[in-house]
């Protein structure tokens, strides 16, 4: 095999067009991921090893080096995905880049040592599915082998004899992704992962090999009929993880972006989907511009995934969300003539703010596009695969751009009581009924035991927004679990939760602050709230306005990336009750200077019909005061108008089971609410 014959058939497809273009607008626009690059490089010429880059999926924080021969299996601190990451080969794509931004041979010279090194030491062996050739790895290494071989294409060290070794790996790449599928891949992120492994190698294959075509459309297959069955409806990737949909979604652009470039015929199905996954990013997108850091998640920034989508759909709406410009990894990936079209391309701000994904059933409350905006997180679906967290009701609340309550994040997937804790119910903003998870690990990718959720409504209204879901995680023990959030647009929350239950119940309300905060109980009583949380930039305050129940701030752990753990601020609120109970909570706060905390006080709620005063357990309202504001709430607990009544608080009449009342300016004539959600 001849490196020219080699480089003929992959330069076309995976090369980029003009190098020294990209250097100059990388080192211009992009100087510290330029930094971090050839730092990388630089440490791997030295046997030198940390997986530090935003979309690794398992970081590491320690290098590891070797002295001698490369341990292609090594299983350093007691966690394998160590091996599994240092086999995805990142490193070479960071060789290659620094050899065309630095022109130094030295960096090419240690990229053909690596390649080489790798193919004549490392062999599938007995326990190949634990190993360097797992199907993961084996489909994850394409894009990198292949974009990254043709930054090298020019220098001496890569000779023929390394295309012939090349050569002949890749092929067996391609046996291993092609035999070695099961149909119970097809709804997991493997499968897609595998499937673009085995079409990016087998689009290098020359024309004449008997085998070429049927691969590719084996390929092909296999990620139409994934795409049809793992992401859903609402182009969410379903289990439950923004890390792993992004790890979909990436390889779902790379499968268009190089199949089109290879002249085939792309399915409209695999479009369809990667536009929908994109938008999904720019829908769950904080302010900060991260994602939430549900289920197995890191606090990753979402811009570069957005802006390649964008880029590759040339959708100026995408733009919007993404970067101004073509990000480090997309100019090298999709060349210099690319940095000049996406700037150029038109952007446009999205026609919404808040937003429901109903299938995977994940809801978003957003005050505005802006990074000091308000945005509130909530979960009433599937727990999703062993990626997913047992967090069924949690919110997460970012208010002012800044996170006041939070996911606790994954930090290892080391089976084990860390690992235990972070998937529980307990690492999350949810209720448990007395002291007990709803559901329980097995180990590091199994629950004992599963808890379905109900779906309900979900409005965006005019002056306010309600979502409402429950859980049948204690129904064994007789509790039904139920709650409902109503948004004061912009920036007041109520959280209304009810337990319709038989017997004597404990409950913990538990709530996982920001970790760069600082949380403390005030008022007269300060155990029983109202609860303070200052931030960096911001106030926010937690008053239970259902009264009752003793409240402690704890220290809990809180991880924004993998193998990385920090403490947190948390506050637990206990109650015990006979029979059904409800506690309803006013969130709310502001920049630092600006911001109070909101009065709320009970307001009875009367029928009109027999002009009596209705008890609290049918219905309640609350009157919330903020600055010139005055707003009235009305929480109907069940139905129980009839034949035909209607409520009134002061001159407020309505009915419903969520009705808000703006008092600001009328107080005496009657007046009618927003109806945010019906029986």
């Amino acid at each position: 095999m001849s490196k020219q014959n080699f480089f003929n058939r992959i330069r076309p497809l995976f090369g980029v067009d003009n190098p020294r273009k990209i250097t100059e607008y990388c080192k211009n626009y992009w100087p510290d991921d330029t930094e971090h690059v050839v730092l990388t490089a630089d440490n791997a010429c030295n046997n030198c090893f940390l997986f530090d880059f935003r979309w690794d999926m398992e970081r590491t924080w320690q290098p590891v080096s070797f002295e001698d021969e490369i341990d292609w299996s090594l299983i350093p601190f007691g966690d394998r995905e160590f091996l599994w990451q240092f086999n995805r080969h990142r490193f070479l794509l960071c060789l290659g880049q620094s050899y065309l931004i630095t022109g130094e041979e030295a960096y090419a010279f240690h990229y053909a040592r690596l390649l080489r090194d790798w193919i004549l030491h490392v062999q599938e062996g007995e326990n190949i599915d634990l190993g360097p050739w797992r199907t993961l790895e084996t489909g994850l290494r394409a894009e990198i082998w292949l974009r990254s071989l043709c930054m090298v294409e020019q220098s001496p060290s890569v000779d023929d004899a390394l295309c012939a070794l090349v050569e002949t790996c890749i092929l067996k790449h391609i046996e291993r992704l092609a035999g070695h599928f099961s149909s119970h891949k097809y709804i997991s992120n493997w499968g897609v992962l595998e499937s673009c492994g085995l079409l990016l190698f087998s689009l290098t294959l020359q024309e004449e090999h008997p085998r070429k075509e049927e691969w590719i459309q084996t390929a092909l297959k296999r990620l139409s009929l994934a795409a049809g069955i793992q992401v859903l409806e609402d182009g969410t990737q379903w289990e439950q993880s923004p890390m792993y949909h992004n790890e979909v979604y990436q390889c779902f652009r790379s499968a268009l972006y190089y199949g089109k470039r290879a002249g085939i015929a792309i399915p409209p199905l695999l479009t369809d989907t990667l536009r929908k996954m994109a938008y999904v990013n720019g829908i769950w997108k904080k302010p900060d511009h991260t994602q939430f850091t549900q289920g197995d998640s890191d606090a990753s920034d979402l811009r570069d995934q957005i802006t390649a989508g964008a880029y590759v759909l040339q959708d100026p709406v995408l733009k919007y969300l993404g970067y101004e410009r073509l990000d480090y990894e997309s100019a090298w990936q999709f060349g210099y003539q690319a940095c000049e079209t996406y700037f150029l391309m038109q952007s446009r701000k999205p026609d919404f703010l808040s937003a429901e994904l109903p299938f995977s059933g994940n809801y978003y409350f957003r005050s505005s596009w802006c990074e000091d905006g308000n945005l509130l997180h909530f979960h009433c679906g599937d727990t999703g695969g062993g990626h997913g967290h047992a967090d069924k009701l949690h919110i997460d609340l970012v208010l002012g751009g800044e996170d006041v309550l939070t996911d606790s994040g994954r930090y290892t997937y080391v089976d084990g009581s860390a690992r235990y804790f972070l998937k529980e119910p307990g690492a999350h903003n949810v209720v448990l009924v007395d002291e007990r998870s709803y559901s329980v690990c097995q180990d590091s990718w199994v629950y004992q035991n599963l808890c379905s959720c109900m779906k309900q409504q979900y409005f965006d209204g005019k002056k306010g927004s309600f979502v409402e879901g429950s859980h049948m995680g204690y129904l064994k023990e007789g509790v039904l679990t139920n709650r409902r959030i109503i948004w004061i647009k912009p920036d007041i929350y109520v959280l209304a939760d009810y337990f319709y239950a038989a017997g004597l119940h404990s409950y913990e309300s538990l709530f996982h602050f920001g970790g760069q905060g600082r949380l403390s109980l005030c008022g007269n009583i300060p155990e029983e709230g109202p609860v303070h949380f200052e931030g960096k930039k911001i106030h926010a305050w937690l008053q239970n306005v259902s009264g009752g129940g003793k409240c402690e701030v704890i220290r809990t752990q809180i991880s924004h990336h993998y193998n990385q753990i920090a403490e947190n601020p948390s506050l637990v609120i206990r109650s015990e009750a006979e029979g059904d109970f409800h506690r309803i909570l006013v969130i709310n706060g502001g920049k630092k200077g600006a911001a109070r905390p909101v009065l709320t006080e009970r307001v009875p709620v009367r029928s009109v019909v027999h002009q009596k005063e209705i008890p609290p357990q049918d219905a309640e309202a609350f009157r919330i005061l903020s600055g010139k504001k005055e707003y009235i709430l009305l929480l109907c607990q069940r139905e129980i108008m009839t034949p035909t009544d209607i409520f009134q608080c002061e001159n407020c009449i309505g009915y419903g089971k969520a009705v808000l009342f703006d008092r600001s300016k009328e107080k005496q004539d009657p007046l009618s609410g927003e109806v945010l959600a019906w029986w």
